[in-house]
């Protein structure tokens, strides 16, 4: 693509995905990765573009506003936020007061926000979980990420990354899909158990892959329900990664409706929404 067209398209696309938000003009460097970031992300075929997320504050906002707005949205959630990781493995960098990075964190808090406020605070109580860090990148090992569940420090963990070039609403299923993970660990003390009860439930023959990293760097696209049992193809993956898929599907509004759906005619994908339906519930009352 021409780099004049191509700058043209992330003006575009930054304006649309962060309604009021007007980013300012990129660079060459930028252009380029906000392209590649397009072209890698995993939902974009399973994304319905028209789905928009309201901006937390005016486009002016400075990033110290942004941070008081999140700070205080989450304390009713009695969870704190943390702007900066420090983690063996991970790399991650804190928003600064720049054009880019306030209409970064304006993106990221727009869709971050109004998932957690999904749940009702018990659930982050009875789970453990007491932070949420927000930060403008993060890799894992070197991999790109756009979050990751972080129980050693009670955290989930989520980023920027050029979210403006990927699908809002498969941010909000990844936002859920994380904190899932973090889930599972509370539950078994092991992101990787192999849960007999959720194994019983696959269709004769089913067999899982070799773990969600796997899937990294090979311009994977999620498709949504490409077998019987399976919400998506990231699911086959691994069972922790089925659990945690169906989960973002059951609690991402735009999914939701589908995994519903499929569902009706799939009695192995209806049994595994019922079961993490319960463990919600069970997790949503006091003891």
């Amino acid at each position: 693509m021409p780099a004049r067209r191509l700058l043209s398209f992330i003006a575009l696309v930054l304006l649309s995905a962060c309604a009021s938000v007007v980013p300012p003009a990129p660079s060459a460097a930028y252009a380029l990765a906000f392209e590649r970031a397009a072209q890698q992300d995993s939902m974009r075929s399973e994304c319905d573009w028209s789905v928009r997320y309201a901006p937390v504050a005016a486009n002016d906002a400075s990033v110290a506003q942004l941070q008081a707005i999140a700070t205080a949205r989450l304390a009713a959630l009695q969870l704190v936020p943390a702007w900066t990781l420090s983690m063996p493995g991970s790399e991650a960098h804190a928003f600064t007061e720049s054009e880019q990075d306030r209409a970064g964190l304006q993106l990221l808090l727009s869709i971050v926000l109004p998932a957690m406020e999904r749940y009702p605070a018990r659930v982050f109580a009875q789970t453990g979980l007491r932070h949420v860090v927000l930060v403008k990148d993060l890799s894992v090992d070197g991999q790109r990420r756009l979050a990751m569940p972080a129980p050693e420090i009670d955290s989930v963990v989520y980023a920027d990354n050029m979210l403006a070039a990927m699908c809002p609403s498969g941010m909000e299923l990844r936002v859920h899909h994380e904190y899932y993970h973090f889930i599972e660990y509370r539950l078994f003390n092991d992101f990787y158990y192999r849960d007999p009860a959720w194994l019983a439930l696959n269709p004769p023959g089913a067999a899982y892959g070799q773990g969600g990293a796997t899937a990294y760097g090979k311009g994977f696209q999620n498709l949504g329900h490409p077998q019987p049992g399976l919400v998506s193809l990231y699911a086959a993956y691994g069972p922790e990664e089925d659990k945690a898929e169906v989960f973002g599907w059951m609690m991402t509004p735009e999914y939701a409706r589908r995994l519903e759906e499929w569902s009706l005619a799939d009695a192995a994908l209806a049994a595994k929404r019922h079961v993490l339906r319960q463990v919600l519930a069970s997790k949503s009352t006091a003891d």
